[in-house]
């Protein structure tokens, strides 16, 4: 049996890293790991990582760690002093296989081990030329000097990058390498790994060159292969399964994606979520058994096509509304969205302590789907107590946030009637712009009975307050001072007046009648918006039973005592009653135009160029 030293680069939390540690090397008393822990983690995570690890001859953490980040050659020095310490330890080891602390086998170790066995001469890396590399900056790589971080400091790449090619001449590569191109993650016999750690030894300066490449991780090792191995020993892929998708994003393997896994000609697969917690146990099983009766065979004589694009193509979709999320589309906006939505929904807009007494009142109506601020800053909120719905969770603002429109989409399609949405001013922009001007939507603007300039502070303070936290003021003058900043802060002044121009405009269009309001909604959205016009009167009752108490209750407390003071006035609310989209000024959709607009003659810089490098 093939004896096998894991290199893992690793940043992630340091119990998952020892754990996977501890995985690798306990199912055969010959197999090692070696792991570069990131110097950019806590100390406390690798202070427990050495506690988690010290008990194992078998785990070695390097001491000289170094920063690691995206395209840098720190991802090359990382490994390379992983390798020495296989060589100073002397590690017995036939096999080298680098991996990260996100990747999880999939098959038996025991099988891979028996796979090199029968394949001594292959080298698992991809070391194709410049073609393999799909747009972005090819032969420019290396032929230009890259200093600065592309992530980090993109103007500062873009413009040492453009100076380059307009006043120095173009680098040679250095003699009697031939560049090479492919996956970072690769499985390398010992014997390769010791030529070039020799070879580093005695060419400084050849070292030095990779260093100032991009992405030297994706070269480096692959120069070095082709330099010494026969290209017939040369697989034509690795044994690590990933993907990135269209946006260049790795996909992340969750619980669901365990039947697709199980059938992939590969020993490991990364990016396994940490929140997988049934996948990585399932893992851990299949890792520790036996080689299995029929073994893996892979052809590595070409490199391995992973039907993505028609896995994702064959998805059910309830509707042309709710396109899969990450995928690349050419708008990708919410008009896009809202254009192609088949249902009404309702929003209530205004004061989140408002609309959820409005919100609350529609709750267990026939007719309607009650939900909560689904474009929350902080989450996706669902309603009071909901966690998820219909296989979405509050926690998803992350995967929200990536792709609003289609995640809104998402939410209608598994709704079967009307849904009433909460929508606080400030919670999504562009969103809100795009909401207010669907023709899809029933939209209730929460307003002050009577407008004046302390009932638009009252306003105003109610949806900046929402969730602040600040500290003491002594004074009221002291607490009015810490409200309007928070306002500031919150709404920029020309947010608010944008927001209020729309909302002295909808009171201009809102009808007066409820029953012309009742007839000019049923013929745009059927009777499925009943629900919520005969409810009309309720919601504002709700909202007029609210007592200043009530109204304060989630605003900072020495913002309580001068808002208190506003009781006096018994302020009443009211939900305008629009009948169509409200006719914007200028200044309210200029915004969204430019949003909206598809620059394809916009100048190409090379940050444009760069996309889709992750291959």
């Amino acid at each position: 049996m093939a004896k096998i030293t894991f290199i893992i680069l690793a940043h992630e939390n340091a119990d998952h890293v020892a754990d996977l540690a501890s995985l690798l090397t306990e199912w055969d008393p010959h197999a090692n790991a070696v792991i570069h822990y990131d110097l950019n983690s806590p100390t406390k995570q690798f202070e427990r990582l050495k506690e988690r690890t010290a008990a194992s001859s078998r785990i070695h953490l390097v001491k000289d760690r170094i920063k690691c980040g995206w395209g840098n050659f720190s991802l090359v020095d990382s490994v390379v002093r992983a390798l020495r310490v296989v060589r100073r330890e002397k590690i017995d080891c036939d096999r080298v296989m680098l991996i990260s602390g996100a990747c999880m086998p999939i098959r038996p170790l025991a099988e891979l081990s028996q796979f090199l066995d029968e394949h001594p001469q292959t080298e698992f890396i991809e070391a194709y030329d410049s073609n393999w590399m799909i747009g972005g900056l090819r032969k420019e790589r290396y032929q230009y000097w890259h200093f600065f971080n592309h992530q980090k400091y993109p103007k500062l790449f873009n413009g040492h990058f453009q100076l380059q090619r307009m006043f120095w001449p173009k680098r040679r590569f250095p003699r009697s390498l031939e560049p090479r191109f492919g996956s970072q993650w690769w499985c390398l016999s010992w014997k390769l790994c010791e030529k070039i750690l020799d070879y580093i030894q005695k060419h400084p300066m050849v070292y030095f060159f990779f260093s100032t490449t991009w992405i030297p991780d994706e070269m480096f090792f692959q120069t070095m292969a082709f330099r010494f191995t026969h290209n017939d020993n040369l697989a034509r892929r690795n044994l690590t399964f990933f993907h990135f998708n269209d946006w260049g994003k790795p996909i992340v393997l969750m619980d669901d994606h365990m039947e697709m896994i199980r059938d992939l000609p590969f020993f490991f697969a990364r990016k396994v979520s940490s929140a997988a917690k049934k996948l990585r146990a399932s893992l851990i099983d299949i890792a520790k058994q036996p080689v299995p009766e029929k073994p893996l065979k892979i052809d590595f004589s070409k490199r391995y096509h992973f039907p993505y694009k028609e896995m994702i193509a064959a998805l059910p979709k309830a509707s042309p509304l709710t396109p899969a999320l990450f995928q690349h589309r050419s708008l990708g906006l919410w008009p896009d969205v809202l254009e192609n939505c088949p249902q009404s929904f309702t929003v209530l807009y205004g004061p989140p302590q408002l609309t959820r007494r409005a919100a609350d009142a529609l709750r267990g109506i026939k007719g309607v789907t009650v939900l909560g601020r689904v474009l929350h800053p902080g989450k996706v909120d669902f309603g009071p107590g909901v966690a998820t719905f219909r296989g979405l969770h509050s926690d998803d603002n992350l995967i929200r946030d990536f792709d609003p429109p289609t995640y809104f989409g998402r939410i209608l399609s598994r709704v079967d009637d009307m849904a009433v949405i909460e929508l606080a001013p400030g919670d999504s922009p562009q969103g809100e712009m795009a909401l207010m001007l669907s023709r899809n939507a029933v939209v209730l603007p929460v307003m002050p009975e009577h407008d004046n300039d302390v009932m638009r502070q009252m306003y105003w303070t109610l949806v900046a307050g929402d969730g602040q936290k600040t500290g003491r003021a002594s004074t009221p003058i002291e607490s009015f001072r810490a409200m309007q900043k928070a306002v500031e802060a919150k709404v920029p002044p020309d947010y608010r007046l944008r927001t209020e121009t729309y909302l002295k405009t909808a009171n201009m269009s809102a009808e007066t009648s409820a029953n012309d309001w009742q007839a000019a909604l049923k013929f745009r959205h059927g009777e499925a918006v009943m629900p919520v016009t005969e409810n009309l009167a309720r919601m504002e009752d709700a909202l007029n039973a609210l007592t200043i108490e009530e109204l304060i209750t989630d605003l900072p407390d020495h913002w309580k005592t001068s808002v208190s003071m506003l009781g006096q006035l018994h302020a009443r609310w009211r939900l305008l009653k629009l009948n169509f989209p409200v006719a914007l000024p200028e200044l309210f959709t200029s915004a969204l135009e430019l949003q909206t607009a598809v620059r394809e003659d916009a100048p190409k810089d090379l940050t444009e160029a760069l996309r889709g490098l992750d291959n």
